[in-house]
């Protein structure tokens, strides 16, 4: 299991470093809007991102997904995924935070699709009505891309918990 991570974690570390190369032009200016990583700045690990948002933000109980659960539940291939931490609330709680970082260009989309049928089965207007009091905290959340990472985070402290993703995709 120790050396699964390893590599995953290897893997996620040379798919941003080749992202992170290949942002610029032959003048030297960035073709895209998205930011980067600072020079010499190392994206921080979907696990420590999280570590970092559970000491900032009191979140409900939380559990963290594994690999059989994201594709029995959600149809998501984790071996699609060079890192990702799936963690959500019981079921009277709306609130999630997700992080899939994308091992290969290619699959983007299909992991996208995957993670907006997670969005569409908590924006149903079942759930909507059964969650009557998280509603618009649920109807707030949006999918955020930046390089290869998708991320989707609902809860009222949606903002903060966000800035403090993008932050430590950029390695901040």
């Amino acid at each position: 299991m120790k050396k699964l991570k390893l590599l995953i974690v290897t893997g996620v570390l040379m798919a941003m470093m080749l992202g992170i190369a290949g942002c610029g032009d032959s003048a030297g200016q960035g073709a895209g809007t998205e930011e980067v990583a600072a020079e010499g700045a190392t994206p921080l690990k979907a696990s420590e991102i999280y570590d970092k948002i559970k000491s900032s933000y009191e979140l409900p109980e939380m559990y963290e997904a594994d690999a059989d659960w994201l594709m029995n539940y959600y149809g998501i291939d984790a071996s699609l995924l060079s890192d990702y931490v799936f963690a959500e609330a019981d079921e009277v709680h709306a609130d999630r935070v997700i992080i899939l970082s994308v091992a290969d260009e290619k699959d983007m989309s299909s992991v996208e699709e995957k993670l907006a049928a997670v969005l569409g089965q908590l924006s149903s207007p079942e759930m909507l009505a059964y969650l009557p009091d998280q509603a618009d905290t649920i109807k707030a959340a949006s999918i955020k891309k930046q390089g290869n990472t998708l991320y989707l985070v609902i809860s009222p402290d949606a903002a903060g918990i966000e800035k403090i993703i993008k932050d430590g995709l950029l390695g901040k």
